[in-house]
């Protein structure tokens, strides 16, 4: 079996700018403890309990699963427009 020689550094993720990966972090914790907190049950499960985190389960997939290229690159466009990063923030 081949044994791994890519240094986790070489991941495509850290190439992108430092405040895109401190905003994507900061947005990813913000959603797991939203989706934690809304997850959590209480006892059994009636079927609306179940309803709701179906539901939950389906807006994660369809609507957040790609927040790091839809929304992050956004919010970091939004900082440089309003001066607070500078382009050689990278």
């Amino acid at each position: 079996m081949p044994k791994n020689t890519h240094s986790p550094s070489e991941h495509p993720a850290h190439e992108a700018p430092l405040a895109e990966r401190l905003v994507q972090d900061r947005v990813k914790a913000w959603l797991n403890t939203a989706l934690a907190i809304e997850l959590a049950g209480y006892g059994d499960l009636t079927p609306e309990e179940r309803a709701a985190r179906k539901a939950v389960e389906q807006v994660k997939h369809l609507a957040l699963a790609d927040y790091p290229y839809a929304l992050v690159p956004r919010i970091v466009d939004d900082l440089r427009r309003a001066g607070l990063l500078v382009e050689g923030d990278r």
